[in-house]
């Protein structure tokens, strides 16, 4: 009885499986007709006021990371911390070009010709030198990075001949790994900071001074959550937190400033820079930085990076890289101090080309992090993808940093950066050149006048259009995946 009831069911429910598969696409058809058409409806018919449509226009009033943003405003009472810095585009790149060299100028013959070699403090008694203009910007273990990934950072500097950076804490592994290590002299107030130690900065192949960034301006920042590991790398106890102050200690005025450059040069005899948000006050904080006589200086600018930080920040303070850059360049020479100064270009520089433009229009050096972070995580991404993002093995609070392996993502690193200065190879060869520092303003041409007056070189285009005075509209700032609408 129990076999005929089984094979009964058993036969129904193949007939019925065919019926249904047999009536599916119509089946389909009828119920997304009678689904779209119950939509439309409603869309059309529902007051404005309440119905879902309203969204479109909430949506072109604010995008929607502004909407998700304040949401998350909504929650709590204290700032929101975005990470990865700023979405907007400040530095029209793509609206610079450069002028290949072919008949009147000629291509230089071979690639392998063309020096990247950097020197940085040429001045100082000690200058900072690497085999490629890249280096690895200052990001902090600890409140951003774990140990595993500084550690990948400096091995993949050491394989591309370059120096990498402390960012805000020193890490004695780090600096037994590391063939060239930038130490920051920076605004933490925990105990165990360089600058509460000279023998950390006896160890710098060169010091960097943190002023500010293009993600935080100068603004005081603390991470609350302090672990063992951290602890025992910044000196701190139990419920202490990791406090970067608004200003650096003990240095209240210019002249505190002044003071302190000459102390660390007179000491250590290794370059000493300067990293800073440049702004509207960028020549006179120029004037107090030339009387300190600083070896280099770092440029971050707005579109500068950061493991989290206050929107407002990232979004409407500091100029943009480029014109940070340019005017930086030209001040240094109306001073005739530019042979005596490097320029290191900093915040928002993602590729190959975005490097070198940064060059012809006065920088040195340019420092990558976002772009090195991404680097470590290429084939390593994998581990953790699609539920978490590849940042999530970098961070020390990353659910899943203990999965990074060191040697495989510094690897990934050295290969990025040697790639990378190929490219460079083949763009200074186009225009002509031996050596990546010959590159200039004269080598690059400007698609429209409002980013030519930025970079200060040539416009393809006339100031105005139509008649004089009349101007066209400037590059808009977009979002970084959006397309923008002079090149769809």
């Amino acid at each position: 009885m129990f076999w005929q009831i089984f094979g009964a069911t058993l036969f129904a429910l193949s007939l019925f499986s065919i019926a249904v598969a047999l009536l599916m696409p119509y089946l389909e058809m009828s119920l997304f007709n009678a689904l779209s058409d119950r939509f439309l409806k409603k869309a059309l018919t529902t007051r404005y006021m309440t119905s879902l449509t309203s969204a479109w226009s909430l949506m072109r009033r604010a995008n929607p990371q502004i909407f998700i943003e304040n949401s998350l405003r909504a929650t709590q009472d204290t700032a929101i911390g975005r990470p990865m810095g700023t979405p907007l585009t400040f530095s029209h790149w793509e609206q610079l070009v450069f002028n290949p060299a072919q008949i009147a100028r000629m291509p230089t013959r071979r690639r392998e010709d063309v020096s990247l070699h950097t020197i940085i403090g040429p001045k100082s008694q000690h200058p900072l030198t690497t085999d490629i203009p890249l280096l690895i910007a200052g990001m902090s273990y600890g409140g951003a990075l774990s140990l595993k990934t500084k550690i990948a950072l400096a091995m993949g500097a050491n394989a591309a001949g370059t120096a990498t950076n402390t960012g805000e804490a020193y890490l004695p592994e780090e600096r037994d790994t590391a063939k060239r290590l930038i130490v920051q002299y920076h605004r933490g107030t925990w105990p165990l900071s360089a600058q509460n130690h000279p023998e950390y900065l006896d160890t710098a192949d060169a010091i960097e001074i943190q002023i500010g960034q293009g993600a935080q301006a100068g603004a005081a920042m603390a991470t609350n959550s302090v672990d063992k590991e951290m602890q025992k790398y910044f000196g701190l106890k139990d419920g202490d937190r990791a406090v970067v102050a608004a200003r650096l200690r003990g240095v209240e005025s210019p002249k505190d400033f002044v003071q302190l450059v000459q102390k660390l040069k007179g000491r250590h005899g290794v370059p000493v820079g300067v990293k800073l948000a440049p702004s509207g006050w960028l020549e006179d904080d120029l004037e107090v930085l030339l009387e300190a006589s600083v070896d280099f200086l770092v440029l971050d600018g707005g579109e500068g990076g950061t493991h989290s930080g206050p929107p407002i920040l990232q979004d409407d303070f500091g100029l943009p890289t480029m014109a940070a850059i340019s005017e930086a360049d030209a001040y240094l020479k109306s001073q005739g101090v530019r042979d005596k100064i490097s320029l290191i270009a900093a915040g928002g520089l993602r590729s190959p080309g975005d490097y070198l433009k940064a060059m012809a229009i006065g920088a040195d050096a340019v420092y990558i992090g976002y772009a090195a972070l991404m680097a470590l995580s290429a084939a390593e991404a994998v581990k953790v993808l699609p539920f978490a993002p590849p940042e999530d093995l970098l961070y020390h609070k990353g659910q899943h940093q203990h999965e990074l392996d060191v040697d495989r993502a510094a690897n990934h690193l050295a290969h990025f950066l040697r790639s990378s200065c190929d490219e460079m190879r083949y763009g200074v060869q186009a225009l002509g050149k031996t050596d990546v520092h010959d590159v200039n303003r004269h080598d690059l041409v400007a698609l429209d006048p409002w980013t030519a007056q930025m970079a200060k070189v040539r416009s393809i285009v006339r100031p105005w259009l139509g008649q004089p005075g009349i101007f066209p509209e400037p590059p808009s700032f977009q979002f970084r995946h959006d397309v923008p609408p002079d090149v769809q």
